[in-house]
C-alpha cells in the first residue's frame, strides 16, 4: 500500500515538473535575437497569411539582400477559362499520372502531353483523385480548364491540389513552370515555398532586385534543416559572415540551431520571429493545441543539435 502511495506522488511530482518545465519554456521557443546583418534568410515554409509581417520585418531590419529557402510545394494551382499550366520535364518520361482537382458547376480539367489529350474529366464537387497513363515518354504537361457554357473570364473554375508522376510531385521533376494566362500573360509558377514566397513579397513591395531564391531539395524528414544546408551553400560561395534568420512563432530556437549548426562558427546567426496568433504570450497555455504545439517544438529543440551527424 506504502509502496502505490510512493508510486502516486513520484507520478504526480514528476507531472507538475513537466508542466512548469513546458510552461517556463514558451519564451526559451519564441527568441528574438537579430545580430545587426545587412542580410536576411527567410524561411518560406512561413503561411502565405502572413507575408505582410515578414515584408514589414525586412522593412524594418533595412536589409540589403534577402534569402528566400523552401522546399518544393505540392502541384497546386487556381485556373480560369482560357490559362493554361505548361510543365517543362528535366527530361522525358512515362507513367502513371495522379491529378487531384475539384471547380466550379459545368467545369472540367484536361490534360495533354506532347502527343495529345491523355486525361479530361468533369472537376464539379470534392477534390478527388483522377488517374491517367503517360504512354509515351514526354517531354511536357499541360493543365487547362474547360467549360460547358459560356463562364465569365474571372470565375476561378479550376483548382489543381496536386499532380503527381509514379507517386512523386510533378513539381520535383519539373525544368520549368509557366502559366499562360487568357490575357496573353505568362507568369512563372510556383515549383518551391521559395518561388512562392518571392512572388507574394514582391506583391506587398519588397523590390525583385534584393530577393534571391533557394529552392531546396528535401533530405530525410527535416525541412528546416535541409534549408539550412542550402543557405550554407550560398553563404560559403558569397562569403557571408553575418545574417538574421526570419522564422515563425515558437519554431525560432530550432530554426537558429539548424541555420548555426549548418554554417559553422564563421557565421554569426541572429533570428527574428513572425509572431504566431494562435500562441500569445500569456494566452497559449489556455488551450490543448497550445500545450502539444509548444511540447513538440520542446522536444524537438535538442534533435537540432544532433541534426547535423545524424543526417
Amino acid at each position: 500500500m506504502r509502496k502505490v502511495g510512493l508510486w502516486s506522488v513520484a507520478v504526480l511530482s514528476a507531472l507538475v515538473v513537466g508542466i512548469i518545465t513546458v510552461a517556463l519554456s514558451f519564451p526559451f521557443l519564441t527568441m528574438n535575437d537579430p545580430c545587426g546583418a545587412k542580410v536576411a534568410v527567410v524561411e518560406g515554409w512561413i503561411d502565405p497569411g502572413y507575408m505582410p509581417d515578414v515584408r514589414d520585418m525586412l522593412t524594418e531590419g533595412a536589409y540589403d539582400t534577402i534569402y528566400i529557402t523552401g522546399t518544393p510545394r505540392n502541384f497546386s494551382y487556381t485556373l480560369r477559362i482560357g490559362d493554361t499550366v505548361v510543365v517543362e520535364l528535366q527530361r522525358p518520361l512515362s507513367g502513371d499520372l495522379l491529378v487531384n482537382a475539384c471547380g466550379a458547376l459545368n467545369a472540367g480539367l484536361v490534360v495533354l502531353d506532347d502527343h495529345g489529350v491523355i486525361l479530361t474529366d468533369s472537376v464539379f464537387g470534392p477534390c478527388i483523385d483522377r488517374r491517367a497513363r503517360i504512354e509515351r515518354p514526354t517531354t511536357r504537361l499541360f493543365f487547362a480548364p474547360t467549360h460547358t457554357g459560356v463562364p465569365d473570364p474571372k470565375w476561378e473554375l479550376l483548382f489543381l491540389l496536386y499532380a503527381k508522376v509514379d507517386g512523386i510531385n510533378l513539381h520535383a521533376l519539373q525544368r520549368s513552370v509557366r502559366i499562360h494566362r487568357s490575357s496573353g500573360k505568362v507568369e512563372p509558377g510556383t515549383p518551391s515555398y521559395a518561388d512562392a514566397m518571392a512572388g507574394a513579397l514582391v506583391e506587398l513591395g519588397v523590390l525583385a532586385t534584393r530577393i534571391h531564391r533557394l529552392p531546396t531539395v528535401m533530405l530525410g524528414e527535416s525541412r528546416t534543416w535541409a534549408n539550412a544546408q542550402r543557405f550554407a551553400e550560398e553563404a560559403k560561395a558569397r562569403s557571408i559572415h553575418r545574417v538574421d534568420v526570419i522564422s515563425f512563432g515558437i519554431h525560432a530556437r530550432r530554426s537558429r540551431l539548424a541555420y548555426s549548426e549548418a554554417c559553422g562558427n564563421g557565421v554569426v546567426v541572429g533570428i527574428r520571429n513572425v509572431g504566431d496568433p494562435e500562441l500569445r504570450p500569456g494566452q497559449w497555455w489556455r488551450s490543448p493545441m497550445g500545450w502539444l504545439k509548444v511540447l513538440r517544438e520542446l522536444v524537438g529543440v535538442p534533435a537540432s543539435y544532433l541534426v547535423g551527424t545524424v543526417q
